[in-house]
């Protein structure tokens, strides 16, 4: 079973040297999110090398296990490990309803290419129709 996230504001760029995916209810005073985060350069302890992902807390979030994400114009779908599904306190996935226009739906598949520099993560995507 997965849980679904509706969101009003999608963000994707980079801070300080980390590639930044967000996902939020609200822009400003936000009660549900996923953000995923990966640093541009290599660490010294590879866990920290892997894409974190972070559900609506500090509390529930973990380094890894992302197994598939299916992007398509208005729902992504985040396929996890077991041990990351219940990280997160998931069952099995994250599904996030979201709205874009084509150039940033395209931006957004182009952000998760590169959280996925080490192709750890099976990505696919629909074109915007």
């Amino acid at each position: 079973m997965s849980i679904l996230l509706k969101t009003s504001f999608v963000y994707f760029g980079v801070e300080d040297e980390t590639l930044l995916i967000g996902f939020a209810d609200e822009e400003f005073e936000t009660h549900e999110y996923v953000l995923f985060q990966k640093s541009l350069y290599n660490e010294d302890i590879p866990m920290l090398n892997k894409v974190h992902i972070t559900l609506n807390s500090e509390n529930r979030s973990e380094y890894g296990g992302i197994l598939r994400i299916t992007l398509s114009q208005k729902l992504i779908s985040i396929y996890l490990s077991e041990e990351t599904a219940r990280s997160l306190g998931v069952d099995d996935s994250i599904n996030i309803e979201y709205d874009i226009d084509e150039e940033r739906y395209n931006a957004l598949i182009s952000h998760f290419n590169k959280l996925n520099v080490d192709q750890e993560i099976e990505i696919t995507s629909v074109p915007y129709s």
